[in-house]
Order: C-alpha cells, then sequence, then structure tokens
C-alpha cells in the first residue's frame, strides 16, 4: 500500500498525541498517588492516636505540669526537668480545659501538628520536586514511623515537625523577586509566633535569613538587602522577648538537661578516632531514622545524590533545606543543643525530600540503560516502612504499658494491700491515681538510687511482714548487665513468695507475700554479682 507524505505528518501527530497523553496521565497519576499517600499518613496517625496506650515517663511528667499549673504559672519551669515551648504548652493547656485531662485531650494538640505536617509536606514536596519524586517522597514521609509514633506523644516534637514546614513553605517568597514585600511580611509573622511555639523554628529562620541575605548580597541587590531586615528586626524582637520573659529562666534551672545529653553533643574539632566514627554514626543514624529502612548504606547514597541535585539546581532551595542542618551542627558543636534522634525530628522533612531527589537523580541517569535500578532503590527505601505501617496498623506501638499493670493491681487487690511503686513509674501513678485508675490503697514511693544497692535494701526490707505487697514496674533502669527489675525479684525472692504477676509492653506488677519470717538478707552495698554490669556508667534508657 502506497504512504504519501501526508500519511506520515498524521502517523508522527498521532504519536505525539499519544504521548503526551501518557505524559499526562502519568502526571496525573503521580498527583493522585501523593494525596492518597496524605490520605494514608492521616490514617496511620489516627489510628495510632486512637490506640489510646499509656502515658510514659516523660509523657506523665509533661502532663502533671500541664494539669497542675495555671496558663501564667507555665511560663515558669517546669517540674521533673521538663521543658517545652510555651506556646505548645498553652495549647495543651487549652486543650485540657476544654477536653478533660484523659490520653486522648493531652495528644490532641500533637495529632493535629502531625496531621497538618502530612498536608503541609505535600505542598512542599510538590514545590521542591517533580511530581513522580514529590509522591515518592509524601509515601516516605507518610509512613515514616517516629513521624507517626509522634504525632501521638505529649511532648513537642510534633508541633517542631509541623513549624519547621510552616517556616520552610513561608521562606520561599524571600527568594523571588516577584513576591519580595509579601513574602517579608508573611515571613516574618511566621517567624516571630514559631518561636513561641518550637525552639528549633531558631535554626530554620537562621539559616534561611542568612541564606536569602547571601543571595541578595551576591546579587548585589541592596533593595533585597534592605527588606531584609524586616523579618529579622520582626524575628530578632520576638526572640528577645520569649527568651527574657521564659527561656532564660528554664536554661538556668535545667542545666542539668545539658549533661544528661552529653552523649550526643557533636565532638569538635573531629581530630581524634573516635570523634571520627561519631559523626559516620551520626550520618547513618540521621538518614535511616526517619523511614526506618533496613539499608541505610543505600539511604545514604540517596541523600548525598540528592543533596548534590538540589546544589546544582536551584540554589534557594538548597539553602532552605541544608542552611537549618548546618545551623543545629554548629548549636550542638557549641553544647547547645544535642544531635539526638527525636530532638532532630524537624529535620526530617528535609531529609526525606533529599532521599526523594536521589531518587530521581538515579531515575534519570539510568532510566534507558538500567530501567530497573531506581525501582530497586526505591523498594530498598519504602518497602520495609511500608511493612512497618501495616504492621503497627494492625497492632499499634505501646512503650510503656503501666495502665495494663495499675487496671491488674486494681481488679485482684484485696483490702489492706500495699503498693510499692518502682521510682520510673512514679509520675505515671501519679497521673493515672489523679484519673481515678487505682482506688485507695496504701502506696510506697521506692527511693531513686542507682548503683547504689543498699538503699535499695533498706527500702524494700521495709515491706517485709507484710501478707499483700504489688510491686509496680515502668521505665526501668537498664545498661549493660544492670536490669532493676530483675535486682528487685532476686532480692524479693530470697524472703518472699511470688504469688501473681503481669507483664505488659515497659510494665509489669507482681504480688509478693512478705509476711514469713526469714533471715534477712544482708545489704552487700553493690548489686548481685551475676546482674551486675562490666563497665561504663548507665544510661537512662
Amino acid at each position: 500500500m502506497p504512504q504519501y507524505p501526508g500519511d506520515q505528518d498524521l502517523r508522527l501527530h498521532m504519536i505525539n498525541k499519544i504521548e503526551n497523553a501518557n505524559a499526562w496521565r502519568l502526571l496525573a497519576s503521580s498527583q493522585t498517588l501523593t494525596w492518597v499517600f496524605v490520605t494514608l499518613g492521616v490514617v496511620l496517625r489516627i489510628r495510632q492516636y486512637l490506640f489510646n496506650r499509656s502515658l510514659w515517663l516523660d509523657e506523665s511528667m509533661l502532663s502533671l505540669n500541664i494539669i497542675r499549673r495555671s496558663a501564667a504559672e507555665l511560663l515558669k519551669p517546669l517540674d521533673y526537668a521538663q521543658a517545652a515551648p510555651v506556646g505548645y504548652l498553652w495549647l495543651e493547656k487549652l486543650a485540657v480545659q476544654y477536653f478533660g485531662t484523659g490520653e486522648l485531650a493531652l495528644r490532641l494538640v500533637p495529632l493535629c501538628c502531625g496531621i497538618a505536617s502530612v498536608a503541609l509536606f505535600a505542598l512542599l514536596a510538590q514545590k521542591f520536586l517533580p511530581p513522580s519524586a514529590a509522591a515518592i517522597a509524601v509515601g516516605l514521609f507518610s509512613v515514616s514511623e517516629p513521624l507517626i509514633y509522634y504525632a501521638s506523644e505529649v511532648k513537642q516534637y510534633s508541633s517542631d515537625v509541623a513549624f519547621a514546614l510552616i517556616l520552610c513553605l513561608a521562606a520561599i517568597p524571600l527568594f523571588e523577586d516577584s513576591s519580595r514585600i509579601r513574602g517579608m511580611l508573611s515571613v516574618s509573622l511566621a517567624g516571630g509566633i514559631a518561636l513561641w511555639f518550637s525552639n528549633p523554628a531558631v535554626f530554620i529562620l537562621a539559616g534561611v535569613g542568612f541564606s536569602a541575605f547571601w543571595i541578595s548580597a551576591r546579587k548585589r541587590d541592596w533593595r533585597g538587602v534592605l527588606l531584609l531586615s524586616i523579618p529579622a528586626v520582626a524575628w530578632s524582637c520576638s526572640f528577645l522577648i520569649y527568651y527574657l520573659f521564659f527561656l532564660r529562666d528554664v536554661l538556668t534551672a535545667h542545666r542539668d538537661l545539658f549533661y544528661f545529653w552529653r552523649a550526643s553533643f557533636a565532638p569538635f574539632p573531629p581530630t581524634s578516632p573516635s570523634a571520627i566514627l561519631w559523626y559516620g554514626s551520626a550520618f547513618l543514624n540521621i538518614v535511616s531514622y526517619p523511614v526506618g529502612t533496613l539499608f541505610p548504606g543505600i539511604a545514604a547514597i540517596a541523600a548525598v545524590l540528592g543533596v548534590a541535585h538540589f546544589r546544582a539546581g536551584d540554589r534557594s532551595k538548597f539553602l532552605i533545606l541544608l542552611s537549618p542542618m548546618a545551623l543545629t551542627l554548629m548549636a550542638s558543636w557549641a553544647r547547645f543543643y544535642p544531635l539526638e534522634n527525636r530532638l532532630i525530628l524537624f529535620l526530617v522533612p528535609a531529609v526525606i525530600l533529599f532521599f526523594a531527589a536521589g531518587m530521581e537523580s538515579i531515575n534519570a541517569a539510568t532510566r534507558k540503560t538500567l530501567p530497573l535500578l531506581s525501582i530497586l532503590f526505591v523498594g530498598f527505601l519504602l518497602g520495609y516502612p511500608f511493612l512497618r505501617a501495616i504492621w503497627h496498623f494492625a497492632k499499634p506501638k505501646g512503650v510503656e504499658e503501666i495502665k495494663l499493670s495499675l487496671g491488674y493491681v486494681e481488679k485482684h487487690r484485696s483490702p489492706g494491700d500495699i503498693l510499692y511503686c518502682y521510682y520510673g513509674a512514679a509520675p505515671a501513678l501519679e497521673y493515672y491515681n489523679r484519673r481515678g485508675l487505682v482506688g485507695p490503697i496504701d502506696e510506697v514511693i521506692g527511693v531513686d538510687s542507682h548503683q547504689q544497692w543498699a538503699s535499695y535494701e533498706q527500702d524494700l526490707n521495709k515491706l517485709r511482714g507484710h501478707k499483700r505487697v504489688w510491686i509496680v514496674f515502668s521505665h526501668v533502669w537498664q545498661t549493660g548487665r544492670v536490669d532493676e527489675e530483675l535486682l528487685f525479684l532476686s532480692f524479693l525472692d530470697r524472703f518472699g513468695t511470688r504469688v501473681d504477676s503481669i507483664h505488659a509492653t515497659g510494665s509489669s506488677a507482681y504480688l509478693y507475700d512478705l509476711s514469713a519470717r526469714r533471715p534477712v538478707p544482708t545489704a552487700s552495698g553493690v548489686a548481685p554479682a551475676d546482674l551486675t554490669h562490666s563497665a561504663g556508667e548507665p544510661l537512662r534508657q
């Protein structure tokens, strides 16, 4: 059949039309997939929230401060060496006043921040990445186990992520000439407010501010440099007021927190082999922690490629993502901010964007020669986190389920019983006593005496002669070969009889009959040899 020039043109036109249709279908599917992941992320966070797990130690200590104090009293340093931004504390106080003192009320603000973060991250990913890479990024963000968990944690880490995303989105206009004035005003307001609700906001604002000044100065855009003084002054005034009326007293009252986090400060300068190893370990931990991947090496490769991708592209986006990390590292060098997992949760969005950009770079480089390579990379990164998300949807994560232990004690106790509370469980016991989980019972709060076993012996010997004594454990000190729960039980078994027990995640309770007249174990001053640690100082788990 003869072919004419017109047939060839028509054939090419139809091929181009089909290819364009496929491209638009792929684009639409990527955007659709992005919002499917957003929905998934919201569902996973609500599921963990509705599980209504027990408050663990730090949550119960912060919750007692929120419940006991007025809004004005929350401006003062908190009890139990707790610290949180005053704006966050006021939101928590508002939730308690309107919805009661239950766990769901206390976790309502973190849940709202967690849900908002998923949508905010989707918007940020779509501004920073192509549609397919944005879908990957949102998928990682949605199933990130730490982000899901902290969206139902009374502590402020979920709000840190939400405000980090708000500030990154608000900072974009600072680098765009077309909306300079509007951007200055919006980021001035957003930054000034964020400083009261999120402590790490200062790193984001400082990083973004210096970056915008630097870019404007390089362009010799002196009008831009002058306009940038608007948010700089607004942020400085807001931070100065916040520091004078709140943060200064907190830092003075809780200096021991810096000692507690001493192992999480970045060594500077990194000249010794141990310091160099610290940085290598910290890097692998940071790139793997957000998504919980089984392959931190692959995550590290993706992150490095993502950094290179942003650096070679839009310099403003590169600085918005990387400058807060640099400021946080410098603060850690100065021993002002520890690089510990939950304290750097606000950096997770940037890390995930680097991951996704790295995946996009791999896909672009291997699309023709090795088309399956990028799919394998994405599978290695997303596979395990998605499986973990499915597992925790069926079985939500618990930490210290002391409610189960206390509920068992309440159900099985008899008149005249004594409840001895291990010191790590004391704040949670006080919180649940206020909730009426345990009825009136003689309570004994145990001493806190790490490595001084004689003090524990004296404390436990006071229980001798009682027929029914409940021993409740939670947040047990464990390090090396030491497990204080095992130490207590070993000691009690010498002169008492174990009658009943319950074991839950991170908590347990035992009923002992200590009425028998047996020889009093001799106080040795140290723990039994088979349960002592070999070396090193214990660290709270």
